[in-house]
């Protein structure tokens, strides 16, 4: 996220402090270095499903699938756009949550690639050209405020 909106965050993935000798690990402050981030840029992350059971990580093991329900959230914000991490979140929105919610609170929804590691095909510079949609999104929703 750092890269689509052309910022430089104090901590590595690692919570590691960048330019520093120090390889201390503050895990918190680079926690609270992201969620500052994403809300500068008005962007929300959650989860399509609030609970399922699956095989480690492996999407294609999810069974007894349940979604968030995302009601109250879209009712007491403006979000007009959901972006989902990979097909198969993608899936899971349009199978669970757009029938009951784009249409109803006028929301678009996009499949963006996955971040996962094992999406190992996309590098960070092909992730963040595909994830410049946020940033573009971002500027046309403050713009269309005005």
């Amino acid at each position: 996220m750092a890269s689509v909106f052309g910022e430089k965050m104090a901590y590595t993935n690692k919570g590691t402090r960048t330019g520093g000798i120090s390889a201390e690990i503050d895990l918190a402050a680079a926690i609270k270095e992201r969620r500052e981030l994403l809300l500068r840029h008005n962007i929300a992350l959650w989860d399509v499903l609030a609970s399922c059971d699956i095989n480690g990580a492996a999407d294609s093991s999810i069974k007894n699938a349940i979604p968030n329900d995302f009601t109250e959230i879209f009712e007491n914000s403006e979000i007009r756009w959901v972006f989902c991490t990979g097909k198969t979140a993608f899936s899971l929105w349009q199978k669970y949550c757009a029938p009951l919610y784009e249409s109803r609170f006028h929301l678009l929804s996009e499949c963006l690639p996955s971040t996962s590691p094992a999406n190992a095909a996309w590098s960070l510079e092909k992730l963040t050209l595909a994830y410049d949609v946020l940033r573009k999104t971002a500027l046309f929703t403050v713009s269309e405020s005005i």
